[in-house]
C-alpha cells in the first residue's frame, strides 16, 4: 500500500503520514514556544515605565510569597498581577476562543470565507450585551461610565443568549427542507447587518456620558480587563474543551460534503447545526468580554491549514496556539503602537486580517 496521501495546502503529495504528524508537532511546540515569549513581553512592555527588574521583582516576589497578587510588593506588582496578567491571560483564551469558532464555522459551511460575523453570531451577541448595559443603567443598577460598574459576570452569558439565538434565527431563515452552507452565508451577512445596525442605533441614543467606553468595546479592546472578566469566560472555555474531541471526525466527514457525508454514515444537517451552536457559544462568550475582534477567526485557520493540511484533530493545536499567539501579538502591537494611548486589538485584526481576506477572494475568483 501507498504510504502517501492525498495533497494538503502547504504539504507535499508524497509526504508520508509519519513525516506530516511529525511537522504538524514541531509547528505546534514552535507555535507555543512564540506564544510564551509574547507573554512575556507583554508582561514585561507596557505603558507604565517598568524596569525589567522590577517586573521580575513582582513575579518572583509574589510567587515566593505564595501571593497571585503582589500585595505588599508596591506598585510594579499592582501593574504586573492586576493589570498585565490578566490582560495576557485574556488575550490567549479569547484567541482561542475566535480561532476555533472560525474553524469550526469553515468546516461547517464549508466555505473559507467563514468566520463568527458571517453567520451575524458577533453581531447578535453584541446586540445582546449593549441592551443588557442599557438596561441596567436605566434601571438605575449601573450609573457609571465604566464597564466595570456593570454586573460583568453575566455578560458572556448575556453574549451566548445574543449569538446562538442569531444562529437559530439564521437557520430558520435559511431552511429550505435543510439549511444549504451558501443560503446560511447569504442570511448571516443580512441578519448580523441588521443587527449591527441596531446596535449602533442604540449607541446614537445611549448618551454622550458612556459612548467612550462602548465604543471602545465595540472596537474588541482588553484595556482595563482584570481578573473579574476571566472567570465568567472560563466556564465556556471548558465547555469548549469537552466538546471538542466530539466534533473532530465530524468536522472531516463534512468536508466531503453532505452527500458524502449521507454516505459514510453521517446525520449532516444535525453535525452542521452542531458545530455552528458550538462555534456561537465559543464567539459569543469571547466577544462579552473584548467586544468583536474582527478576521481572528478567518485568518488562523488558514494559517494552520497552509501549514499543516491533513484532518481537523491535526490542524486543532496549531489553531489553539496562532489564535493565542496572534491575539498576543495584535494587543502587544496595539499598546506599544502610541504610548500611553493603545489601539484596540480588533483595530490591529483588522489591519492584518482585510489585506488576508481580499487575497482569499481573489484566489477564489482565480479558481
Amino acid at each position: 500500500m501507498s504510504a502517501t496521501l492525498t495533497a494538503m495546502p502547504g504539504v507535499p503529495a508524497n509526504t508520508p503520514t509519519a513525516a506530516r504528524a511529525g511537522r504538524a508537532l514541531w509547528l505546534s511546540l514552535a507555535a507555543g514556544v512564540a506564544v510564551l515569549v509574547l507573554a512575556l513581553c507583554a508582561t514585561f512592555w507596557g505603558a507604565a515605565d517598568l524596569s525589567a527588574g522590577a517586573v521580575w521583582q513582582a513575579l518572583s516576589g509574589a510567587l515566593n510569597n505564595g501571593s497571585g497578587s503582589g500585595d505588599g510588593n508596591g506598585s510594579g506588582a499592582t501593574i504586573v498581577w492586576q493589570l498585565r496578567l490578566p490582560r495576557v491571560v485574556l488575550a490567549i483564551v479569547v484567541g482561542m476562543h475566535f480561532a476555533v469558532s472560525g474553524m469550526l464555522l469553515q468546516s461547517a459551511l464549508r466555505n473559507p470565507l467563514a468566520d463568527p460575523g458571517v453567520l451575524g453570531i458577533s453581531s447578535g451577541a453584541t446586540l445582546a450585551v449593549m441592551l443588557f448595559l442599557l438596561f441596567n443603567v436605566f434601571l438605575g443598577a449601573a450609573d457609571s461610565s465604566r464597564l466595570d460598574a456593570y454586573p460583568v459576570a453575566w455578560l458572556p452569558a448575556v453574549a451566548q443568549c445574543g449569538g446562538i439565538a442569531t444562529a437559530l434565527l439564521v437557520y430558520g431563515l435559511s431552511w429550505r427542507g435543510g439549511a444549504a452552507p451558501a443560503r446560511l452565508v447569504l442570511f448571516g451577512v443580512a441578519v448580523g447587518a441588521t443587527l449591527q445596525a441596531l446596535a449602533m442605533g442604540i449607541l446614537a441614543g445611549w448618551g454622550s456620558a458612556r459612548v467612550e467606553f462602548v465604543l471602545s468595546w465595540l472596537a474588541g479592546s482588553l484595556y482595563g480587563k482584570d481578573w473579574q472578566h476571566l472567570y465568567p469566560l472560563l466556564p465556556w472555555s471548558v465547555l469548549g474543551a469537552l466538546a471538542l474531541p466530539l466534533v473532530l471526525r465530524p468536522m472531516g466527514v463534512l468536508a466531503l460534503g453532505d452527500d458524502g457525508a449521507r454516505s459514510l454514515g453521517l446525520a449532516a444537517e444535525a453535525w452542521r447545526f452542531a458545530l455552528v451552536a458550538l462555534a456561537a457559544s465559543l464567539a459569543a462568550s469571547a466577544v462579552a468580554v473584548t467586544g468583536p475582534v474582527g478576521f481572528l477567526g478567518l485568518l488562523v485557520p488558514h494559517m494552520a491549514k497552509k501549514l499543516v493540511g491533513g484532518p481537523p484533530g491535526r490542524q486543532l493545536p496549531l489553531v489553539l496556539l496562532l489564535g493565542a499567539g496572534v491575539a498576543l501579538a495584535a494587543d502587544l502591537l496595539g499598546r506599544l503602537l502610541i504610548v500611553p494611548d493603545e489601539v484596540p486589538v480588533g483595530a490591529v485584526t483588522a489591519l492584518l486580517g482585510a489585506p488576508f481576506f481580499l487575497y482569499l477572494m481573489a484566489q477564489r475568483r482565480n479558481s
